[in-house]
């Protein structure tokens, strides 16, 4: 810095300052920048379809499976149990598997295979019959506005409450039962946005998991549509959605601490 005048020195403290303070207002207008939507494939249609039966049991059916044979899936308060059963003669091997099995809970059945549309009804009325499945008793899971208004911000609130999409509705007394949650950072939402997107693609097209996601869908009586709706909102949410959502759910979380 020898030879420059005072006045020169004074003159690059000056900028040096303007140059650190335009950085640092550019970083903060960076983490609350919107981001751009994100591009995500539709997710198909599995076309499921429901058989009405005498027991007025739940049951979904589909053509699916290889020609080597399918699967069914029994989802009632045990989780979820599968059957992997072949092509043809699957009556014993089904018998052989639900030995030692609860009998006489409300469930649902969702069976996947080659077999024709008769073949699949056999498969369930067995179930239904050796099992004494129960009915689910009445009752509706339908997500209030609060929660199908901001389904983003509220799954970030159920994962960071230990809960999943298919129990989003009781988010709110788990909300009442714990500190305050940590809203993200910018760079922290998006991480976690693309993420899921992905995760909630992969198991809809994988066929194991997307037979699980069904039986969620059923057992909890929630919209045929939720999971896309989960899915769909993800696109193009931002960070914000999370204080939102639990902006909205304040009310319920105060009731539930009285």
């Amino acid at each position: 810095m020898h030879g420059l005048s005072r006045t020169s020195l004074n003159i690059i403290i000056v900028v040096c300052l303007i140059v650190i303070s335009w950085i640092h207002l550019s970083g903060d207008d960076a983490d609350e920048a919107l981001l751009e939507p994100l591009q995500q494939p539709a997710l198909y249609d599995p076309h499921w379809q429901s058989w009405p039966n005498a027991e007025q049991v739940t049951v979904l059916l589909r053509r699916g499976g290889t020609t080597a044979g399918g699967r069914v899936v029994l989802r009632n308060a045990s989780g979820h149990r599968h059957f992997d059963l072949p092509a043809d003669n699957w009556t014993i091997p089904l018998q052989q598997q639900l030995t030692g099995l609860h009998q006489a809970l409300p469930g649902v059945i969702l069976v996947s295979g080659p077999w024709s549309d008769l073949e699949q009804q056999a498969i369930a009325a067995l179930l239904i019959r050796e099992l004494q499945i129960q009915p689910l008793p009445p009752s509706s899971e339908l997500w209030p506005a609060c929660l199908s208004n901001h389904l983003p911000g509220a799954l970030w609130l159920a994962q960071q409450a230990g809960l999943s999409w298919q129990t989003l509705k009781q988010l709110p007394q788990a909300l009442a039962q714990q500190a305050p949650p940590l809203l993200p950072g910018q760079q922290q939402w998006a991480d976690w946005r693309l993420q899921q997107s992905r995760t909630l693609r992969r198991h809809w097209q994988d066929d194991g998991t997307q037979i699980d996601i069904q039986a969620d869908l059923a057992y909890h009586r929630l919209p045929e549509n939720a999971y896309r709706s989960v899915y769909d909102a993800l696109a193009d949410a931002q960070k914000s959605d999370v204080a939102a959502a639990l902006s909205c759910l304040a009310p319920d979380v105060q009731e539930s601490h009285e």
